[in-house]
């Protein structure tokens, strides 16, 4: 009887662990990636219009509502997120998330970016775009 019962856990991690694979190895193609980066850098543009300036933290955009929430983003070998990290430069820590540069002394300050390592389907780096 206990034999049956580890055989049946082992096999159901073994399926989970399957789905959970198949889960991370999927993702956004580039296409429908780079059209949410692109709608998010036109509310920072949106805001910048508007209040003469680049917001000190991208929230800033969801309470001036040039943006009514950061989108999902789902890259392959990441987890799905819409969160949006802060960061005082381009620091890549493959997040497989959005980042934003908010350091107003750095070269890149108001740029968001894509937050991760990897290459897209076609070999080019998420954080290039």
């Amino acid at each position: 009887m206990k034999n049956k019962i580890f055989i049946a856990l082992a096999g159901a991690a073994a399926l989970l662990a399957a789905g959970g694979g198949y889960y991370l190895s999927r993702g956004m193609e580039a296409a429908e990636v780079i059209k949410k980066l692109s709608g998010m850098r036109l509310s920072l543009e949106l805001y910048r219009q508007e209040y003469r300036r680049l917001p000190a933290s991208f929230k800033e955009t969801l309470r001036a509502g040039t943006l009514e929430e950061a989108p999902e983003l789902k890259l392959s070998r990441h987890l799905k997120t819409s969160l949006v990290r802060e960061t005082p430069s381009m620091l890549i820590k493959d997040t497989g998330g959005w980042a934003y540069v908010n350091n107003s002394k750095d070269t890149d300050f108001g740029l968001l970016y894509i937050d991760c390592a990897h290459k897209d389907e076609k070999g080019r780096f998420w954080s290039e775009f």
